[in-house]
């Protein structure tokens, strides 16, 4: 059976200005390859952050999202999301979250989360 990963994961209702799209899966971690109208320079690597930032600080002390990083990678930006020891039940809400916060940052064409992964059969 074949099921459309965007939609199986919500990204469809997210209403966001970028593309968004899912390669494939790679265990408890998410890299979404960020990629932009112009090639990302250092200011749009802290607005980056800054945008996550609010997103992760909207957790309370008793609520683990999962480990966020973020790096240049010339081309685009690569957010990593690991969600060991994230809270039960938070994985999704920490999944579309960074999606949510990367919709503030502007000028983003298109993300693609797991882009280097060879995909999932079902």
């Amino acid at each position: 059976m074949d099921y459309e990963l965007d939609s199986m994961m919500g990204f469809d209702k997210l209403g966001l200005y970028f593309e968004v799209h899912i390669a494939g899966f790679d265990g408890e971690n998410f890299t979404y390859s960020v990629y932009f109208n112009d090639e990302p320079d250092d200011s749009k690597l802290e607005e980056t952050r800054k945008a996550l930032s609010v997103f992760l600080g909207s957790f309370d002390e008793e609520t683990f999202p999962g480990y966020v990083d973020v790096t240049n990678e010339g081309d685009k930006l690569s957010v990593y999301l690991d969600l060991g020891n994230t809270t039960p039940g938070n994985e999704n809400i920490s999944i579309q979250g960074i999606l949510k916060a990367l919709n503030n940052v502007s000028g983003i064409k298109q993300v693609i989360v797991n882009e280097d992964c060879e995909g999932f059969d079902f």
